[in-house]
């Protein structure tokens, strides 16, 4: 969660707010720029800024996250990036006489500011991107914010997440983990649940969640079908386990009543007693580093690997269909155990450095609110059925000083009627969003502060940067404006388009790409109007959404 400094407390909110913060962190860069290559120290920013030493420090931290500036580790001193060298090029051969035909060498722009170099190649140090990094730059941040059912709040830091993660696979590697091996998570919303991934990703395995509410042949299957090499859980949920399992478990302290578990590895007290483990593990970015299962209800639930160039599209909608800003509060209500609260509840919130918030137990709308207003939330995602809940429990009440300022919901279209009800309850647009396990969100309702209420036309909106959509008609031919027909992303100019094959079922992925490999197919019908606005008529086929339960 962001803090503020002293003197940002009486700054304007939203996009004003925002536009300071940008000004600010240019100027850093222009004073930065004025030291040469001697580099500049804090003291000497702050005194060409004018800045506060957390504001400076903070917006510092900021752009080295994003390679705009280098920290020499032995001086302090700070350097302008990486990143501004390749963008000069670019900028370079665009305004030096004669144009693109004097320009040195290849430079052309991306499709996508995200990506990055950090996401591609063939070592690609996870652990780091999604935790260490963070813990050098600030370790007392929060990484995790976790709400008990009765109110309590704890809280995990990125310095103690690393520390921990790095015991707790050493305790793995002990059991056999290793590079490209599944694990299993069968972890309820806690710390247990980030140290466990982290540690995961440190050794260079695949995460694999199950979610709690599974039943004991669901687990069983994706036990099987995975191969998994072992298992996180706790002793309630280890009744779901198959008896006859030969895998090793780790198993969390404090249900003892659910059975000792005298078999299990003791998750905390195995942590404590392990050295922290030096290495991290390297990637190739087309490595899958988690693994999701499709829906209990399919006949034959279907595996999709996440890869790790995939971090260049969770990125982007993190910062552009969320509109995630600086100094939002971001909370994503979806279970970490399905695709979107994987994707943008877990890995989204590391990736950028940003605190993760958990709340225990079944959704209830009153601990909803009370979330809402404790931790001033501004920026809030979730699922169709928790707004229907809202609607249900209390059809005009609630709170009315909430800090929000946007709301994005995914899994299905919402009527019209319920957008409405929203949009007055919350005082904020509410946003739809649209996307599958497979791709990640591709298309999306951006937020415009400048036309803050929502448009009539209830649209999926517009793909994101990153990706072509289209509407294909049965022979496989893009339908002209007005033309219904399926729902596809076009694979050769989508440069964030990752889904490669289903792990368990080549027939499936056959049929996604019927029409051969240019086209993935959603198996949703809808039509593209005038103003480049995808409007969704239904399901062609058994689509696999993102998220088809809480």
């Amino acid at each position: 969660m962001t803090r503020p400094d002293s003197d940002t407390e009486t700054a304007p909110t939203g996009a004003s707010g925002g536009t300071q913060s940008l000004e600010r962190a240019l100027a850093l860069l222009r004073a930065v720029a004025s030291h040469g290559a001697d580099g500049a120290r804090l003291a000497d920013l702050m005194s060409d800024t004018a800045l506060s030493k957390a504001t400076a420090h903070r917006l510092l931290t900021a752009l080295a996250r994003e390679r705009f500036i280098d920290q020499d580790p032995r001086s302090r001193r700070y350097h302008l990036g990486p990143e501004l060298d390749s963008l000069g090029r670019i900028a370079a051969a665009r305004h030096r006489p004669g144009g693109d035909a004097a320009a040195p060498g290849p430079a052309t722009v991306q499709p996508t500011a995200f990506l990055r170099p950090d996401y591609q190649g063939d070592a690609i140090p996870l652990a780091d991107l999604l935790c260490d990094r963070h813990a050098r730059a600030d370790g007392a941040r929060a990484a995790l914010l976790h709400e008990s059912v009765a109110g309590q709040t704890t809280e995990l830091s990125f310095a103690r997440l690393a520390r921990d993660s790095a015991r707790f696979a050493a305790v793995l590697r002990g059991l056999g983990v290793g590079r490209g091996d599944r694990v299993a998570v069968l972890l309820p919303k806690g710390a247990e649940l980030l140290i466990a991934a982290l540690a995961i990703w440190r050794l260079g395995g695949v995460y694999m969640p199950l979610f709690t509410t599974y039943s004991a042949a669901a687990v069983a299957y994706r036990l099987a079908d995975s191969e998994a090499r072992a298992i996180v859980t706790t002793g309630f949920l280890r009744r779901k386990i198959p008896r006859d399992n030969s895998r090793p478990v780790v198993m969390v302290e404090g249900d003892e009543a659910f059975g000792p578990g005298a078999d299990a590895v003791p998750f905390w007290s195995a942590l404590h007693e392990s050295a922290p483990l030096p290495d991290i593990a390297r990637y190739a970015d087309r490595d899958a580093f988690a693994l999701m299962y499709t829906s209990e209800a399919e006949p034959k639930p279907l595996g999709v690997s996440l890869p790790v160039m995939a971090l260049a599209g969770i990125e982007q909608y993190m910062r552009i269909g969320l509109d995630l800003r600086d100094d939002d509060i971001y909370w994503n209500m979806a279970d970490p155990g399905w695709a979107y609260g994987a994707y943008y509840g877990l890995v989204g919130p590391l990736l950028l450095g940003r605190t993760t918030i958990f709340c225990d137990g079944p959704y209830d709308v009153r601990q909803g609110y009370r979330m809402l207003t404790k931790f001033g939330v501004t920026n809030l995602t979730c699922a169709p059925s928790q707004i229907r809940a809202w609607h249900s429990a209390d059809p005009e009440g609630g709170p009315h000083k909430l800090a929000l300022r946007i709301l994005s919901v995914v899994g299905e279209p919402l009527p019209p009627e319920l957008i409405g009800w929203a949009n007055r309850v919350v005082s904020v647009p509410l946003l739809d969003q649209y996307g599958q396990r497979e791709t990640g969100i591709f298309m999306m309702n951006r937020y415009d502060p400048g036309h803050a209420d929502r448009t009539a036309d209830s649209s999926l909106g517009r793909p994101l940067p990153g990706f072509r959509v289209v509407i294909l008609d049965p022979q496989g031919r893009e339908a002209p404006v007005g033309g219904a027909g399926e729902i596809a992303i076009d694979v050769e100019s989508s440069p964030l388009f990752w889904f490669d094959a289903y792990a368990n079922d080549p027939g499936r992925t056959a049929a996604r790409f019927r029409h051969g490999r240019r086209y993935y197919l959603t198996g949703d019908w809808a039509f593209l109007d005038g103003d480049g606005n995808i409007h969704f008529r239904g399901r062609a086929s058994d689509a696999i959404v993102m998220q088809q339960a809480d």
